[in-house]
């Protein structure tokens, strides 16, 4: 179980974080495993759709530029998925790609933001789509 900052203890949320930068997943999956939730990886938008099937899921954090599927494609994906219509999706770019307002709200993209990003402030958006605030480990 998870502490809510305030509040009881709930159920652990599930964090899908999809770059094909192991170095990226290694670093974000450990900080949210340390602040209690549930976290799986990808390194390509195949492999996350996959995992998106069979994993109830609080949020998606994915880089941009992925092979065999992009960021882009994997949030289009996600959003026709009865059970990820609604999940909310943070971008990673790494080359300054620009999302039109349009692309944003047909993805259910949330937030997009650039390479190198802060982990604290990723941190904070994670914490506020999945709805609640965490204590630190």
């Amino acid at each position: 179980m998870a502490k809510v900052t305030g509040g009881a203890p709930m159920a652990k949320q599930t964090l899908l974080i999809v770059d094909d930068e192991p170095c990226v997943t290694f670093m974000l999956a450990s900080r949210f495993r340390e602040l209690g939730f549930e976290v799986h990886t990808a390194d390509n938008g195949e492999q996350a759709i996959e995992i998106a099937r069979t994993v109830e899921l609080a949020a998606v954090i994915s880089d941009f530029q992925m092979p065999r599927k992009d960021g882009l494609q994997l949030a289009r994906e996600l959003r026709q998925l009865p059970s990820t219509a609604n999940v909310p999706v943070v971008m990673l770019t790494a080359r300054g790609h620009r999302l039109s307002p349009r692309e944003l709200q047909e993805t259910g993209i949330q937030h997009v933001m650039p390479k190198p990003f802060s982990a604290r402030e990723l941190q904070n958006i994670i914490q506020e789509v999945c709805g609640h605030s965490r204590e630190a480990a």
